[in-house]
């Protein structure tokens, strides 16, 4: 593949040296490449991911009789700067499949035939809710699991972090954001103690709208005006991690077994979803109309 370093072309070619009929272009992964990495070597690419594990199947539930090679390049911005290039038809046969964030609200979304986006803030937010908890537990014990004690705590959270993701939206459209991103991204859940049902800090949430000198009522007009909700636009990895909790907390309390890691809970919970609810979940048009375009 020596002969297609740094040439769009390169990119257009991929799938022959692959066998397959498009390459698919993901978030995720280990690392983040530049669109100069992509370019640079084929090689620059992680094959293994969750982000991966969500839309292969995304694929395969509405694309019949076509190959993929999926590659999950980590950045988003990269993935928009090599979607400039599939839009002026610079680049072929390639998928570009990226995170909603809040793109659709904020009118940001590039149209494309090829270019997709998950349906709620990224695809953490399309598989996790209550019964996925539930359903991996399950999966977890192979026993009973105390649904109401599950429901009760989630939709506890659901309720308790709502206004935080009505500020999370409100700074979005600035650039700006509310919830950590990079590190201490469970900062406002109280986590510390295994033994007791993972909360919400409403307190820490109260302080950092002091800080960020938000005023609550112009907030809210503006997550009631967007159709703002909790569960579909919280930010992604901070709603898997507190469902991670909830998982590693009931398991200690019930069965008195070890933690689990978030990266097998995450898997676990992308084939639940899809073998438990996504043919009938509210949003599958939302994926089988992208692909019907």
């Amino acid at each position: 593949m020596e002969g297609f370093r740094r040439t769009r072309n390169g990119i257009s070619n991929l799938f022959h040296f692959y066998n397959v009929d498009y390459v698919v272009y993901l978030e995720g992964g280990k690392n983040s490449f530049s669109k100069d990495d992509i370019l640079e070597s084929s090689d620059n690419y992680t094959s293994d991911s969750e982000d991966i594990s969500f839309w292969s199947k995304i694929f395969d539930n509405n694309i019949n009789g076509k190959k993929f090679k999926y590659k999950s390049i980590g950045s988003k911005k990269t993935l928009k700067e090599i979607a400039d290039d599939l839009i002026l038809g610079q680049i072929r046969n390639i998928y570009i499949a990226m995170d909603n964030e809040f793109d659709e609200i904020l009118n940001k979304r590039l149209l494309h035939p090829n270019i997709l986006y998950t349906h709620g803030y990224s695809y953490e937010n399309d598989i996790w809710n209550a019964k996925t908890v539930i359903d991996v537990l399950k999966e977890i014990t192979s026993t009973n699991v105390d649904e109401n004690y599950i429901n009760n705590g989630f939709n506890r959270f659901i309720s308790d972090i709502k206004l935080g993701v009505f500020c999370d939206a409100y700074l979005f459209k600035k650039n700006l954001s509310f919830f950590e991103r990079k590190s201490g991204i469970l900062f406002c859940i109280d986590c510390s103690n295994l033994d007791t049902f993972p909360s919400v800090k409403k307190d820490v949430i109260e302080d950092r709208i002091l800080l960020k000198s938000l005023k609550v009522n112009t907030v809210r007009n503006y997550a009631y005006k967007n159709k703002i909700n909790t569960l579909k636009h919280c930010f992604g990895h901070l709603l898997a991690d507190f469902c991670c909790r909830i998982i590693n907390h009931y398991i200690r309390i019930k069965h008195n077994f070890n933690t689990i890691t978030k990266d097998i809970i995450y898997r676990l919970a992308i084939n639940r979803f899809f073998n438990e609810q996504y043919p009938t979940c509210a949003f599958v048009d939302h994926y089988k109309n992208q692909f019907s375009s």
